[in-house]
């Protein structure tokens, strides 16, 4: 029987409401792919759902292009979702490819140094963002087959893998591949809403092997110190 592991998120009491939005949970052996453009809130997911299942009690390890662990800390300390006690507990693994690649290895040596790190891939689910933005300069359509087929073993053995991505930074090829593996897909987009200015829209592109009802546009905003935050046509809640 296909194991799932809880999206939900409670904090003082309440939900937040995003695991009802997002089918509640998310199946083993799932590939989650997470498109958007710079700004649109990959990361921001990312870390909602990250902190979700970390407080779920469930292990994570998290590649980020953006942050160190020191500015990662700070910014989910700010939206609410504070990893720092579980980065101390060995129960998350952070690797920014700011400090620990950068700095040492060509951009064009990241491919193989991402299929080959065995210890990324041994917690329950594994964040990479953004995956166009570390591959960029080794991803090309002759090793796409390596790294779908690598992903695929994951799969094989009940890991989650959610990858995110901005389509202006890498080929269209590779791009609709990536769509078209994923058992998950989700497109993120700033868009003007009346009554509300600029929101962050999720879409739901595609679910495989969801056991309750999702939804297929979510409407977000942030909040300091709270995160995520659910919009209606005019009230937050």
């Amino acid at each position: 029987m296909r194991n799932y592991k809880s999206l939900v998120l409670e904090r003082r009491g309440e939900k937040d409401g995003f695991d009802q939005r997002f089918g509640r949970e998310i199946p083993d052996g799932s590939i989650m792919f997470i498109e958007g453009e710079t700004g649109a809130g990959k990361s921001i997911l990312c870390q909602r759902l990250c902190y979700s299942f970390l407080k779920n009690g469930y292990t994570c390890s998290y590649v980020s292009t953006q942050f160190t662990v020191k500015s990662f800390l700070r910014q989910t300390a700010s939206v609410g979702y504070d990893m720092k006690r579980y980065l101390m507990k060995g129960k998350l693994l952070f690797i920014s490819t700011e400090v620990t690649l950068a700095e040492t290895l060509p951009k064009e040596t990241f491919f193989k140094g991402l299929i080959t790190c065995k210890k990324l891939f041994e917690p329950d689910i594994t964040f990479i963002d953004s995956l166009s933005t570390l591959l960029k300069d080794s991803l090309n359509k002759d090793n796409l087959v390596e790294l779908t087929s690598f992903l695929n073993r994951l799969r094989g053995c009940g890991k989650i893998v959610i990858l995110t991505a901005n389509p202006e930074e890498w080929d269209g090829e590779i791009h609709r591949t990536f769509q078209t593996m994923a058992d998950i897909h989700f497109v993120i987009k700033r868009e003007s809403k009346p009554g509300l200015g600029i929101v962050h829209n999720i879409y739901i592109e595609k679910f495989n092997g969801a056991r309750y009802k999702y939804e297929p546009v979510t409407t977000f905003s942030v909040r300091p110190g709270y995160g995520l935050t659910l919009e209606t046509s005019s009230v937050a809640f």
